[in-house]
């Protein structure tokens, strides 16, 4: 028997024992049958375990085999990067080789004829000396003499042109480091590699606008990388990599993926009007008199107060400024680059130039060099039927292009550095209705708050020029 009491084996003799008095007993085949059970039990919930733990062994695997492969991915566009920029510094090095040699050429011959018409005049004076040396002889050739030196005077040329040779001026102040590239950890935990359904890609279609400019060969080439309704209305959006973007509207701000997961929010204390990421993925906003950046450990810190204007449209220029439209009144508006019209948006392009958008009616693109010297204006006299109604949101590319968002027309402008338009990238025809913000990203992905910030929807978005 089985004394379930003290959890022992007993014979008939011992359930007599007062040790065992008014104790529960059990057969004992009954009680190997239960512990069989338990066993069974314990063993089956090993073997589960063990699956997992298994299953979790291989996931580390395939972990580790995906970070080494994307490790050497990334060393590989470090030395791809490497190359390139070696390949790029001996092609602009030798462009402006072959520039000074050339303009060497050309000057050393402008020189070299400007000697040869002095030397022919000066032979021309030694022998005017010579007849005048001649004539001095005879008294009555002091007319003639006077007459010869008339001549003489009136073909002496002592001017000498001074050509200097173009002089090579170094960056010094340049950061190879921010040239070169950097490290980017991804804020996305997921490491989903689905992507939504893309659509067919497009390229530039002819069009019978005598006002388009035929400049330039491009081939646009877009698809959807991925769409998403938002929770919250954004009509601001600004890269942080190509994983993630913070987007906004009125007091909402959210960091959201590409996925449309909405990975943190920050509610502002008024409405938003201008926003932009530092490189560590901290937002910058403006509203009111006040810009603002929230610190990854959730703090805000006042950057600046610009009383008695309101700061609006706000960018981080690649020397780390921060350039900010500033508004008071129809008449008193500027941007302020700071170094830690009705302008609205600003943008900074490749050549360093400020791409501010002048929000009047209708709306206008001025773009000028980061001293303030205007270079052009979109549109201009020569493509007045680009007209953008309602702008509000502008950026540049990797090649300096320009686009601008055209909220009424339903449409994306893009013009390149020198402010020629090239085409309408996206428009109604694509399903763009109410474009708003929008931003490219490191990987050339656009990032485009549509349907009036109701949809965000991501593009793989790339320009090449021929």
């Amino acid at each position: 028997m089985f004394c379930k009491i003290c959890d022992e084996f007993v014979c008939v003799k011992c359930i007599a024992d007062i040790k065992h008095e008014n104790h529960r007993f059990e057969e004992l085949e009954t009680t190997l049958h239960r512990y069989k059970e338990h066993i069974l039990k314990y063993m089956s919930e090993a073997k589960e375990e063990t699956s997992k733990l298994e299953i979790s062994l291989q996931k580390i695997d395939a972990n580790v085999k995906d970070y080494n492969e994307a490790s050497d991915k990334t060393i590989d566009g470090i030395n791809e990067q490497r190359i390139q920029i070696k390949l790029n510094v001996d092609t602009i090095a030798d462009s402006m080789v072959d520039q000074v040699q050339k303009r060497r050429k050309q000057d050393l011959q402008l020189m070299e004829k400007e000697r040869k018409d002095i030397q022919k005049v000066i032979t021309n004076h030694k022998k005017y000396l010579t007849f005048c040396q001649e004539k001095m002889k005879s008294v009555n050739s002091i007319t003639d003499i006077k007459l010869q030196i008339k001549k003489l005077d009136e073909s002496i040329t002592t001017s000498v042109t001074r050509i200097n040779p173009p002089t090579f001026v170094s960056y010094d102040s340049m950061n190879l480091q921010d040239m070169f590239g950097k490290l980017v950890d991804l804020l996305d935990e997921s490491k989903s590699k689905q992507t939504m359904p893309a659509s067919e890609n497009f390229q530039k279609n002819p069009t019978n606008d005598d006002n388009t400019d035929n400049l330039s060969i491009n081939t646009i080439s877009k698809e959807v990388v991925s769409s998403f309704n938002s929770p919250v209305i954004c009509r601001y959006v600004s890269f942080v990599n190509e994983m993630m973007a913070w987007c906004g509207y009125l007091q909402n701000l959210i960091l959201v993926s590409i996925h449309g997961n909405v990975k943190r929010r920050i509610t502002l204390d008024a409405s938003l009007c201008g926003l932009t990421v530092t490189l560590l993925g901290e937002p910058l906003v403006t509203f009111g008199a006040k810009i603002q950046k929230y610190l990854l450990n959730g703090k805000c810190v006042d950057i600046a107060n610009t009383e008695p204007y309101h700061s609006k449209g706000i960018t981080l220029t690649s020397q780390g400024d921060i350039l900010v439209c500033l508004c008071r009144s129809e008449f008193d508006n500027k941007v302020l680059r700071m170094t830690t019209a009705d302008p609205q948006y600003v943008a900074e392009n490749i050549n360093r130039d400020v791409v501010v958008l002048d929000d009047n009616d209708p709306a206008t693109i001025v773009v000028t060099t980061k001293e303030g010297r205007l270079r052009y204006k979109y549109p201009d006299l020569v493509h007045l039927s680009h007209t953008i109604d309602r702008c509000h949101g502008i950026a540049c590319d990797n090649n300096g292009c320009i686009l601008a968002s055209d909220y009424g027309n339903k449409r994306i402008h893009q013009i390149d550095i020198d402010g020629r338009f090239i085409q309408f990238i996206l428009s109604e025809q694509e399903g763009i209705q109410l474009p708003w913000g929008l931003s490219i990203d490191n990987k050339d992905q656009l990032w485009l708050s549509n349907e009036n910030g109701l949809e965000v929807t991501v593009y793989k978005y790339s320009s090449v020029h021929e």
